[in-house]
């Protein structure tokens, strides 16, 4: 494998892996709390949006990482920061850019991946698979 596989390994297990730990694990050990915030947004079907978001920053991350599905999960994972900033922060909040940089990071983090790929060292590929 290439150095760019290793380097693409790096940023997959990183960002996720931060995503994770600092917005995810929060989110899943009390969805209650969570879909309480997402209904007083005002968002229209606050429980699916609420765990839409959950699995976003759990499942599809855990996804990346392995290196399975990696550029769909990283899509949907990109889409649901793209959301955060722009809709939620930006619009609903009226936050400045401040206050929503990190999101826009991982927005441009995870779309980068969708796009580029996950590299050759995947768990995918150390099975045997394409």
């Amino acid at each position: 494998m290439t150095m760019n596989s290793l380097g693409l390994l790096l940023f997959r297990v990183s960002v996720s892996g931060i995503m994770i730990l600092e917005h995810g694990l929060g989110k899943l050990s009390n969805p209650e709390s969570f879909i309480e915030n997402v209904t007083k947004m005002g968002l229209p079907f606050p429980n699916i949006m609420a765990y839409l978001a959950i699995s976003a920053e759990t499942v599809f991350p855990v996804l990346i990482i392995l290196g399975l599905l990696a550029r769909i999960s990283a899509l949907i994972a990109g889409i649901n920061m793209m959301v955060a900033a722009f809709v939620i922060h930006m619009t609903i909040f009226g936050d400045p850019f401040s206050k929503y940089e990190l999101a826009v990071l991982y927005m441009i983090s995870f779309l980068f991946i969708a796009i580029v790929g996950p590299g050759g060292w995947t768990a995918q590929k150390l099975f045997g698979g394409n």
